[in-house]
């Protein structure tokens, strides 16, 4: 990457980075684009997108209305029992 683009890239970040803060991130940046550029050389052909990591799915529980725990407020605030 060169100067122009870095600095552009620490403009939209925001970011002030001394010139060899500077050097050390196009470094690192060139070799993630590198890395990356290989990636795309992957044959991904007959290959389903995945949409998570895992094929877990989350278990639901019914909600329950505990009756001795109905209005607790105190000073206005509700209070909940602890969980630790």
């Amino acid at each position: 990457m060169n100067e122009t683009e870095i600095n552009h890239l620490l403009e939209l970040a925001r970011l002030d980075l001394s010139e060899e803060e500077k050097d050390k991130i196009a470094h690192d940046l060139t070799a993630i684009l590198s890395y990356v550029e290989q990636l795309q050389e992957v044959n991904t052909e007959g290959i389903e997108p995945m949409s998570g990591g895992t094929l877990l799915e989350n278990i639901y529980r019914e909600d329950e209305i505990d009756e001795n725990h109905q209005n607790l407020q105190v000073e206005g605030y509700f209070t909940v029992p602890p969980i630790f």
